[in-house]
């Protein structure tokens, strides 16, 4: 407890940091407008001593301090618009004229009625005066309930000092000066909440500039992964589009293609385990993988699912990815591919019903091989589909908390089998998955990847 006053103690008169300070003259002006418009409105409450006994009976006598106390807080109001001398001065001068105004009007008050019953009275509303005291709590500075304190104990010693002996010699020195304890009470109260307001200020501050800096930093990875992806290219024999939605900026879903001198593509597509940052760096890590692995594996889905396997196991042991690898062979005219614990392969050969390939291959980064990656092969024309997609897209949820599942996709994108071309279906799929599972407000790292065979 002692330690926790020492440290308040030395709060007040801790001169801020160059940073602190920065920071506090920001919403300094914004603190001091609110106590200039609440003690305006609060000082109306003095008039209540018109109708308040024994004041009640000496009007006349008190209503020209009164006003004075609303020429004083008017200053204060005026001159926060004008700015033409620093706010806190006339802050401070202001409360300085009215609150000793007031204090002239109590001692008319017990000279005027000089009982015992009148000091008791009028003690009672000197001890309204915490209220202008705890008023101050509402500004950043520390100083302020002190000095208030003090000067409220100043005047409450001029006023004691002014008793009539008739009414001073009846009570005892603590009767007298209570009221400059419960003064300093409030003060002290004040005083720590003005701190700790400070320092909430400094923190909130320092919080919202750290989040404004990390979004910054978000949307410069974004930009950095988004260069990452393939962009406008043109892929002889292959159409292409895709759609990418990440609830975190940056994801790690991922897909790239991998050209062979022969004409022939490689399509591989990755869902790293995880969200966000660390997820997003991964996908970029087995991108430069998959762009440096060597030739050999770029033609044989299954040898190079073991390989990334193999990486991911040794040099990032604490991540893992689904993925799948599609290799085309124009001059053959087949498909070869792997799957890595990825959701199945979709296809459709021309004029037919949409449908799942499915293959069995261990998610990549476990090194564990069962069950092992096999590869699967089939013949391709002009006109055939094919639908590739990350599990954020099948797991989403419409209204009434049904998942899409795989189930739903495969009728989605039968009804829609007749589109054009694959920009149309691409189209077609997102207005249905807006407007039946909120597309928009996906919670998992959502893409998938539509592919046509040209001539």
């Amino acid at each position: 407890m002692t330690r926790s006053f020492y440290l308040y103690f030395k709060e007040i008169f801790r001169k801020p940091t160059k940073s602190e300070w920065e920071i506090l003259k920001l919403v300094e002006a914004r603190y001091d407008k609110e106590y200039t418009f609440y003690i305006f409105i609060t000082h109306i409450i003095v008039y209540s001593l018109l109708i308040a006994p024994p004041f009640s009976e000496i009007q006349m006598r008190i209503l020209p301090y009164l006003l004075g106390v609303s020429i004083a807080r008017l200053i204060l109001l005026l001159q926060f618009y004008t700015k033409n001398i620093p706010i806190q001065r006339v802050i401070y001068f202001s409360g300085f004229v009215g609150d000793g105004l007031v204090y002239v009007v109590f001692m008319l008050g017990i000279h005027s009625f000089p009982s015992l019953g009148s000091f008791y009275l009028l003690n009672s509303y000197l001890m309204s005066f915490i209220f202008p005291i705890l008023l101050y709590s509402t500004r950043l500075d520390p100083k302020a309930c002190i000095l208030s304190a003090f000067y409220f104990s100043i005047l409450h010693i001029v006023y004691i000092f002014n008793l009539p002996s008739s009414v001073s010699d009846q009570f005892s020195f603590f009767s007298k000066y209570f009221l400059i304890l419960v003064y300093w009470g409030s003060a002290t109260l004040g005083t720590v909440f003005v701190l700790n307001k400070r320092k909430d200020t400094t923190d909130m501050y320092n919080l919202s500039e750290e989040r404004r800096f990390m979004l910054h930093e978000l949307e410069l990875a974004k930009k950095v992964q988004d260069a990452l992806f393939p962009g406008n290219i043109k892929i002889p024999s292959l159409a292409f589009t895709y759609y990418r939605k990440s609830p975190n900026v940056i994801g790690g879903d991922f897909f790239d293609f991998v050209q062979l001198r022969e004409g022939n593509v490689g399509v591989f597509l990755t869902d790293v385990a995880g969200h966000g940052i660390s997820s997003a760096m991964v996908a970029s890590i087995m991108k430069v993988l998959v762009s440096t692995i060597p030739y050999r594996f770029k033609t044989a889905p299954a040898k190079l699912m073991d390989y990334l396997d193999d990486r991911l196991a040794h040099d990032l042991n604490k991540y893992h990815a689904s993925a799948i690898y599609l290799f085309f062979d124009f001059i053959e005219k087949k498909l070869t591919l792997g799957n890595a614990g990825h959701p199945y392969l979709i296809l459709a050969h021309k004029g037919e019903d949409f449908q799942e390939l499915e293959t069995q291959g261990a998610i990549l980064g476990f090194n564990i091989k069962i069950p092992p990656i096999s590869e699967k092969t089939m013949p391709i024309a002009s006109g055939d589909r094919f639908f590739i997609y990350t599990d954020g897209l099948i797991e989403s949820t419409d209204p009434e908390g049904n998942s899409l599942g795989t189930e739903g996709l495969l009728a989605l994108l039968n009804r829609h089998r007749q589109s054009s071309n694959i920009k149309e279906l691409e189209l077609r799929l997102l207005t249905e998955l807006k407007t039946n599972y909120g597309l928009d407000s996906f919670s998992d790292d959502t893409m998938f990847l539509i592919l046509e065979v040209e001539e």
